[in-house]
């Protein structure tokens, strides 16, 4: 590396003195090597940053998947099987009811087994539609965890630029 420069001395006790600077580095110790090593182990950390974010989403998508499947199982089998049969039972005891088999408080019982029933085919639709979301969510655009360590990625491949 060569450099050219103006020097001016203007120190009290000398007279002022002004010239030219020439100065000449010779690589002899530093190849450069260090500064490339350190480049590498950095493009090695983000590479190894990169990986560790596929691996989460993925792991974020499997994971909200199969909780988007479990939640979508049990709303299903709520409005298939358990909200017509609990609408067929409750037919009966009503008809049983009629026919002066059953009491006014068991159909008052099944009143209530019916009323459950409903609210918790209303939770698991709602718990469909909340795994739905976060199923979205982890396909469109991750988790906050996720964001921070993209953030860390971020200025550490700025960096090797």
């Amino acid at each position: 590396v060569l450099h050219f420069g103006l020097e001016r001395d203007t120190s009290n006790e000398l007279p002022r003195r002004s010239g030219y600077e020439v100065e000449l580095e010779l690589p002899i110790f530093d190849s450069g090597e260090a500064r490339l090593a350190r480049s590498e182990a950095m493009y090695r950390q983000a590479v190894a940053r990169t990986a560790e974010i596929a691996v989460r989403a993925r792991s974020e998508v499997r994971e909200a998947h199969s909780a988007y499947r479990a939640a979508y199982d049990v709303a299903k089998r709520y409005r298939d099987e358990v909200m017509p049969l609990r609408k067929r039972i409750s037919e009966e005891n009503l008809l049983r009811y009629n026919g002066m088999l059953i009491s006014v408080f068991d159909l008052l019982a099944d009143a209530r087994e019916q009323a459950v029933a409903v609210r918790s085919a209303m939770e698991a639709t709602r718990d469909f539609w909340v795994a739905e979301a976060n199923l979205e969510t982890a396909i469109s655009t991750g988790s906050p965890g996720t964001f921070e360590l993209k953030a860390s990625v971020a200025p550490a491949t700025a960096v090797g630029h």
